[in-house]
């Protein structure tokens, strides 16, 4: 009973004392308690620090204009790799306009790798396997073993998951700059189907250039539209009646 006693006189004190300094503060503005707080102290000195190394980096810049105009460029060049990053919805859309566009070509005349490809990215798109990982300046696609609502020992097995030193094969796709870079290379060349010309002469399987842009060949189509000269023999045989 003493203790609770004491106890008691102990938080009316503390109560008492509360409300003694809360009457000398009382006069005060909310701004000036704020600002001899602990709270606007550590504020001030924030910002102080803040100010000095604002200082020294505009000092920097005076004196070295070159080496922060360097630093300046790259800080520049990687905020602007980082906004045109793609999303993995710009990797989804590249993809199904590229198999849109080998649809519209017959199967006799597809690239068989650029078809391959696609095929495969599409039946990982299905199976719910690809995965996509933000790198800030560039993104990648790369595979997945299972689906994430795939309920297979397997794919909750923590020792069964693949090593990360064989995270470069499993790597689809680079997105850098707005675009997916090895989904557009293998898309190069999509209508030219390789397997038409495996019997063709060693010769004839390769262009060159000047194969296609010759100026001999040039000159012979202009040719085509110039006017035929006829001798004058020719031209009286044809007016005589």
């Amino acid at each position: 009973m003493a203790a609770f006693g004491t106890g008691w006189r102990r938080y009316l004190r503390l109560w008492q004392g509360l409300r003694s300094s809360s009457g000398d503060t009382g006069n005060e503005g909310l701004w000036a308690r704020l600002r001899k707080s602990r709270l606007g102290s550590w504020c001030r000195n924030l910002l102080s620090d803040y100010a000095e190394a604002c200082k020294d980096v505009a000092a920097g810049v005076k004196e070295r204009p070159g080496r922060a105009a360097f630093y300046l460029s790259l800080l520049a060049g990687a905020g602007f790799c980082a906004y045109s990053a793609p999303g993995p919805g710009s990797f989804e859309t590249s993809l199904l306009e590229c198999s849109g566009t080998l649809l519209l070509l017959s199967p006799w005349i597809r690239n068989g790798v650029s078809d391959g490809h696609v095929q495969q990215l599409l039946r990982l798109r299905d199976q719910g396997r690809l995965r996509y990982q933000s790198l800030g300046c560039c993104s990648l696609v790369y595979e997945a073993p299972y689906d994430p609502d795939c309920d297979l020992y397997e794919a909750h097995c923590r020792h069964l998951r693949p090593r990360w030193s064989l995270f470069p094969s499993r790597v689809l796709d680079v997105g850098f700059l707005g675009h997916w870079w090895l989904l557009h290379a293998k898309m190069r060349d999509f209508d030219i189907n390789e397997e038409e010309f495996k019997r063709l002469p060693a010769h004839l399987r390769t262009l060159s250039f000047w194969d296609l842009r010759s100026d001999r060949n040039e000159r012979l189509f202009q040719e085509k539209y110039q006017p035929v000269p006829l001798p004058d023999e020719q031209l009286e045989a044809e007016i005589r009646p």
